[in-house]
Protein backbone atom coordinates (compact mmCIF):
# COMPACT_ATOMS: atom_id res chain seq x y z
CA UNK A 1 0.00 0.00 0.00
CA UNK A 2 1.44 3.43 -0.73
CA UNK A 3 2.67 5.72 2.33
CA UNK A 4 1.32 9.08 2.88
CA UNK A 5 4.38 11.79 2.15
CA UNK A 6 5.99 12.90 5.13
CA UNK A 7 4.59 16.34 5.74
CA UNK A 8 5.25 16.88 9.06
CA UNK A 9 6.37 21.25 9.19
CA UNK A 10 9.38 20.46 11.87
CA UNK A 11 10.67 18.46 9.64
CA UNK A 12 11.36 20.02 6.34
CA UNK A 13 14.66 21.39 7.16
CA UNK A 14 15.28 17.84 5.49
CA UNK A 15 14.31 18.99 2.27
CA UNK A 16 16.24 22.28 2.52
CA UNK A 17 19.21 20.34 2.96
CA UNK A 18 18.99 19.33 -1.22
CA UNK A 19 20.07 22.84 -1.90
CA UNK A 20 23.37 21.95 0.34
CA UNK A 21 24.02 18.46 -2.33
CA UNK A 22 25.95 20.20 -5.09
CA UNK A 23 29.05 21.46 -2.83
CA UNK A 24 29.09 18.45 -0.51
CA UNK A 25 30.65 15.95 -3.31
CA UNK A 26 33.32 18.23 -3.64
CA UNK A 27 33.62 19.32 0.02
CA UNK A 28 33.99 15.42 0.29
CA UNK A 29 36.68 15.25 -2.67
CA UNK A 30 34.66 13.08 -4.51
CA UNK A 31 36.24 12.07 -8.35
CA UNK A 32 34.38 10.14 -9.66
CA UNK A 33 32.90 13.03 -12.19
CA UNK A 34 30.16 10.22 -12.95
CA UNK A 35 28.85 10.09 -9.18
CA UNK A 36 28.81 13.92 -9.18
CA UNK A 37 26.16 14.44 -12.23
CA UNK A 38 24.09 11.72 -11.02
CA UNK A 39 23.87 13.35 -7.61
CA UNK A 40 22.77 16.81 -9.31
CA UNK A 41 20.46 14.84 -11.20
CA UNK A 42 18.89 13.52 -8.36
CA UNK A 43 18.88 17.14 -6.72
CA UNK A 44 17.21 18.35 -9.33
CA UNK A 45 14.51 15.54 -10.01
CA UNK A 46 13.97 15.87 -6.55
CA UNK A 47 13.49 19.70 -6.62
CA UNK A 48 10.82 19.29 -9.49
CA UNK A 49 8.66 17.06 -7.46
CA UNK A 50 9.96 13.42 -9.19
CA UNK A 51 11.24 11.92 -5.72
CA UNK A 52 11.70 8.35 -7.24
CA UNK A 53 13.27 9.62 -10.26
CA UNK A 54 15.73 10.96 -7.79
CA UNK A 55 16.06 7.75 -5.95
CA UNK A 56 16.99 6.01 -9.27
CA UNK A 57 19.78 8.46 -10.09
CA UNK A 58 21.38 7.75 -6.44
CA UNK A 59 21.01 4.17 -6.53
CA UNK A 60 22.52 4.46 -10.06
CA UNK A 61 25.55 6.59 -8.04
CA UNK A 62 25.73 3.47 -5.15
CA UNK A 63 26.72 1.16 -7.64
CA UNK A 64 29.40 3.09 -9.01
CA UNK A 65 30.63 3.98 -5.69
CA UNK A 66 28.59 1.85 -2.93
CA UNK A 67 31.35 3.59 0.16
CA UNK A 68 30.22 7.06 -0.57
CA UNK A 69 28.22 8.04 2.46
CA UNK A 70 26.59 11.30 0.91
CA UNK A 71 24.39 9.32 -1.58
CA UNK A 72 23.44 6.92 1.07
CA UNK A 73 21.84 10.02 2.97
CA UNK A 74 20.26 11.74 0.26
CA UNK A 75 18.88 8.21 -0.82
CA UNK A 76 17.67 8.42 3.14
CA UNK A 77 16.21 12.07 2.53
CA UNK A 78 14.20 10.42 -0.48
CA UNK A 79 12.84 7.51 1.16
CA UNK A 80 11.10 9.89 4.29
CA UNK A 81 9.75 12.04 1.86
CA UNK A 82 8.27 8.89 0.15
CA UNK A 83 7.18 7.71 3.37
CA UNK A 84 9.79 5.04 3.90
CA UNK A 85 9.96 5.81 7.46
CA UNK A 86 12.04 2.42 8.77
CA UNK A 87 13.99 2.07 5.64
CA UNK A 88 15.30 6.11 5.55
CA UNK A 89 16.71 5.41 9.16
CA UNK A 90 18.80 2.67 8.35
CA UNK A 91 19.96 4.54 5.09
CA UNK A 92 21.07 6.93 7.35
CA UNK A 93 23.14 4.66 10.07
CA UNK A 94 24.42 2.84 6.84
CA UNK A 95 25.99 6.37 5.82
CA UNK A 96 27.43 7.14 9.36
CA UNK A 97 29.71 3.78 8.68
CA UNK A 98 30.82 5.41 5.67
CA UNK A 99 31.49 8.41 7.24
CA UNK A 100 35.06 8.91 8.25
CA UNK A 101 35.44 12.00 10.22
CA UNK A 102 32.95 14.20 8.35
CA UNK A 103 30.80 15.73 11.38
CA UNK A 104 28.41 18.08 9.56
CA UNK A 105 27.18 14.68 7.80
CA UNK A 106 27.16 12.94 10.76
CA UNK A 107 25.01 15.48 12.43
CA UNK A 108 22.53 15.25 9.74
CA UNK A 109 22.43 11.52 9.55
CA UNK A 110 21.46 12.13 13.43
CA UNK A 111 18.26 14.00 12.35
CA UNK A 112 17.29 12.21 9.61
CA UNK A 113 17.31 8.99 11.95
CA UNK A 114 15.20 11.25 14.76
CA UNK A 115 12.79 12.30 11.47
CA UNK A 116 12.13 8.85 10.31
CA UNK A 117 11.44 7.80 13.97
CA UNK A 118 9.49 10.72 14.77
CA UNK A 119 7.54 10.00 11.21
CA UNK A 120 7.24 6.19 12.22
CA UNK A 121 5.23 6.76 15.53
CA UNK A 122 2.68 9.55 13.95
CA UNK A 123 1.53 7.62 11.03
CA UNK A 124 1.02 4.07 13.17
CA UNK A 125 -2.37 4.30 13.54
CA UNK A 126 -4.01 0.67 14.78
CA UNK A 127 -7.86 0.35 14.70
CA UNK A 128 -9.12 0.60 18.32
CA UNK A 129 -10.64 -3.22 18.46
CA UNK A 130 -6.90 -3.68 17.87
CA UNK A 131 -5.93 -2.39 20.43
CA UNK A 132 -8.53 -2.92 22.83
CA UNK A 133 -8.15 -7.04 22.11
CA UNK A 134 -4.12 -6.29 23.18
CA UNK A 135 -5.15 -4.71 26.28
CA UNK A 136 -7.40 -7.16 26.96
CA UNK A 137 -4.87 -10.03 26.25
CA UNK A 138 -2.24 -7.87 28.41
CA UNK A 139 -4.70 -8.05 31.17
CA UNK A 140 -5.27 -11.69 31.14
CA UNK A 141 -1.34 -12.61 30.68
CA UNK A 142 -0.79 -10.71 33.71
CA UNK A 143 -3.88 -12.21 35.44
CA UNK A 144 -2.66 -15.84 34.64
CA UNK A 145 1.21 -15.22 36.18
CA UNK A 146 -0.58 -13.80 39.30
CA UNK A 147 -2.48 -16.78 40.02
CA UNK A 148 0.22 -19.11 39.23
CA UNK A 149 2.82 -17.09 41.71
CA UNK A 150 -0.26 -17.55 44.33
CA UNK A 151 -0.70 -20.99 44.03
CA UNK A 152 3.12 -21.10 44.51
CA UNK A 153 2.76 -19.00 47.76
CA UNK A 154 0.03 -21.36 49.10
CA UNK A 155 2.32 -24.79 48.52
CA UNK A 156 5.03 -23.71 49.52
CA UNK A 157 2.82 -22.11 53.07
CA UNK A 158 1.56 -25.83 53.29
CA UNK A 159 5.38 -27.47 53.48
CA UNK A 160 6.21 -25.53 55.77
CA UNK A 161 3.09 -26.04 58.12
CA UNK A 162 3.24 -29.97 57.59
CA UNK A 163 7.57 -29.83 58.30
CA UNK A 164 6.36 -27.87 61.50
CA UNK A 165 3.77 -29.94 62.48
CA UNK A 166 6.57 -32.86 62.00
CA UNK A 167 9.81 -30.99 64.11
CA UNK A 168 6.38 -30.29 66.82
CA UNK A 169 5.36 -34.12 67.24
CA UNK A 170 9.79 -35.34 67.17
CA UNK A 171 10.21 -32.84 69.79
CA UNK A 172 7.29 -33.53 71.85
CA UNK A 173 8.47 -34.65 75.41
CA UNK A 174 7.37 -38.04 77.28
CA UNK A 175 4.41 -37.88 79.01
CA UNK A 176 5.37 -40.02 82.05
CA UNK A 177 8.05 -41.76 83.89
CA UNK A 178 11.70 -40.78 83.46
CA UNK A 179 12.02 -37.79 80.92
CA UNK A 180 13.16 -39.16 77.41
CA UNK A 181 12.79 -42.95 78.15
CA UNK A 182 10.89 -44.90 75.27
CA UNK A 183 8.01 -46.87 76.32
CA UNK A 184 6.25 -49.88 75.06
CA UNK A 185 3.06 -49.47 73.26
CA UNK A 186 -0.34 -48.47 75.05
CA UNK A 187 -3.77 -49.17 75.23
CA UNK A 188 -6.29 -46.24 73.87
CA UNK A 189 -6.60 -45.07 77.56
CA UNK A 190 -2.70 -45.03 78.37
CA UNK A 191 -2.84 -42.69 75.05
CA UNK A 192 -5.22 -40.58 76.37
CA UNK A 193 -3.79 -40.19 79.87
CA UNK A 194 -0.39 -39.40 78.02
CA UNK A 195 -2.03 -36.38 76.41
CA UNK A 196 -2.70 -34.96 79.93
CA UNK A 197 0.74 -35.73 80.82
CA UNK A 198 0.12 -38.56 83.35
CA UNK A 199 2.49 -40.69 85.45
CA UNK A 200 1.48 -44.28 85.94
CA UNK A 201 4.91 -45.38 86.53
CA UNK A 202 4.69 -45.07 89.99
CA UNK A 203 8.13 -45.64 90.98
CA UNK A 204 9.22 -42.95 88.93
CA UNK A 205 8.18 -40.05 91.29
CA UNK A 206 8.80 -42.77 94.14
CA UNK A 207 4.59 -41.84 95.16
CA UNK A 208 3.47 -44.04 98.09
CA UNK A 209 0.70 -46.42 97.17
CA UNK A 210 -1.38 -45.03 99.87
CA UNK A 211 -1.05 -41.26 98.62
CA UNK A 212 -1.82 -42.38 94.71
CA UNK A 213 -4.90 -40.50 93.73
CA UNK A 214 -7.85 -42.20 92.77
CA UNK A 215 -9.40 -43.52 89.63
CA UNK A 216 -10.23 -40.24 87.13
CA UNK A 217 -8.27 -38.28 89.40
CA UNK A 218 -4.76 -36.67 89.35
CA UNK A 219 -2.54 -35.17 91.21
CA UNK A 220 0.31 -32.94 91.45
CA UNK A 221 3.35 -34.18 93.32
CA UNK A 222 6.84 -32.71 94.54
CA UNK A 223 9.43 -35.10 94.49
CA UNK A 224 10.80 -33.13 97.24
CA UNK A 225 7.77 -32.82 99.36
CA UNK A 226 7.21 -35.35 102.54
CA UNK A 227 3.61 -37.51 101.07
CA UNK A 228 1.97 -34.94 104.03
CA UNK A 229 2.84 -32.10 102.69
CA UNK A 230 1.31 -32.47 98.51
CA UNK A 231 -1.66 -31.11 97.40
CA UNK A 232 -4.78 -32.38 97.01
CA UNK A 233 -6.18 -34.95 94.31
CA UNK A 234 -8.64 -32.97 91.61
CA UNK A 235 -9.28 -32.61 87.93
CA UNK A 236 -6.50 -33.97 85.36
CA UNK A 237 -7.04 -31.49 82.76
CA UNK A 238 -7.32 -28.58 85.70
CA UNK A 239 -4.07 -29.93 87.47
CA UNK A 240 -2.25 -30.02 83.98
CA UNK A 241 -2.52 -26.78 83.16
CA UNK A 242 -1.04 -26.16 86.72
CA UNK A 243 1.59 -28.14 86.74
CA UNK A 244 5.14 -26.68 88.14
CA UNK A 245 8.42 -26.49 85.87
CA UNK A 246 9.53 -29.15 89.27
CA UNK A 247 6.61 -31.51 89.74
CA UNK A 248 5.05 -34.50 88.17
CA UNK A 249 1.20 -35.20 87.20
CA UNK A 250 0.48 -39.14 88.30
CA UNK A 251 -2.84 -40.24 88.08
CA UNK A 252 -4.43 -44.13 87.38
Amino acid sequence: MLKTPFRISGLWPALLLWTLGAALPAGAAQENQAVIALLKSAIEEFSAGRPEQAASALERGLRIEPNNAILWHYLGQTRLHQGHYQEAGALAAKSNTLIGDNDALRARNVWLIAAARQAAGQNRTPSASDGGQAALQQRLDEETERRRQAEAEVAALRERLEQAQCTTTSQAPMPSGTPGQSRPERSPADMQDAALGLAHDRSAPSVPTSHWPPAGKCRIWFPDRPPGQQPPPGDCRTLKRQLPADAWLVGS
